[in-house]
């Protein structure tokens, strides 16, 4: 069970609070696969995007200190995450491929092909030279 207000009340920092999602997404056993493979990428794709920041913030400004409607709006999303498994994706409206940002939300599927790979390696391994245009 989470716990809305100790969590608003306790966690104070953005550290704070990617850890606790870290630790809520794994006691869940949550399934992963739109776009991350583990608990860690899962907290800071949803932790961040909600509060209107790039995934590769400076690591000192993971101890900003929240407000409580942050607070809230993370927690909010994470127990929608654990208890409906709604994918981060739908809760952020965000989804990357081949390095590029995509708005989704329930209507779309989210994008995750591994051809993303293939495509920005320019087919590497799989054309032996150079085509043609």
């Amino acid at each position: 069970k989470i716990f809305v207000d100790e969590a608003v009340n306790e966690l104070q920092t953005i550290q704070d609070m990617l850890r606790w999602s870290v630790s809520r997404f794994s006691a869940a056993n949550i399934w992963y696969g739109h776009g991350t493979d583990n608990p860690w990428d899962e907290a800071v794709q949803l932790v961040l995007p909600s509060l209107y920041l790039p995934l590769d913030i400076p690591e000192d400004m993971r101890t900003a200190r929240l407000t409580s409607s942050e607070k809230h709006r993370i927690v909010e999303r994470v127990i929608r995450r654990v208890n409906e498994r709604i994918p981060v994706a739908y809760l952020t409206n965000k989804a990357w491929f081949c390095g590029h940002e995509f708005y989704v939300d329930e209507r779309v599927l989210v994008p995750r092909s591994p051809i993303g790979e293939l495509i920005n390696n320019k087919f590497a391994g799989l054309i032996s030279k150079q085509p043609q245009h």
